[in-house]
């Protein structure tokens, strides 16, 4: 395989994963199974917007997110802070 070949695959490559990276960043994550309905999947769509302006360097796997919203709390859009006490809620009921 000649080098100018090569380029031409790699440019090629590159361009075509560009824009499929950059769809991945402005779409929310598929909600894992166990999250997949009910008030976590309504926090899910309701923060991501917060997520993104707030703690985009935060890593899901790791609670990082749920920590950043946290640290975050007066500066949450007030449907993220709606979801949120509303998963409180169901996840910790009182009475």
């Amino acid at each position: 395989m000649t080098l100018k070949r090569l380029v031409r695959i790699v440019t090629l490559g590159t361009a075509l994963a560009i824009p499929s990276l950059a769809s991945a960043q402005t779409t929310p994550p598929p909600a894992p199974p166990e999250e997949g309905n009910g008030a976590f999947a309504k926090v899910r769509e309701a923060c991501h917007q917060d997520v993104q302006r707030l703690c985009r360097d935060a890593k899901a796997d790791r609670g990082q997110i749920r920590e950043c919203l946290k640290a975050h709390e007066a500066e949450l859009s007030d449907g993220c802070r709606a979801a949120i006490q509303e998963a409180r809620a169901h996840h910790h009921p009182r009475g």
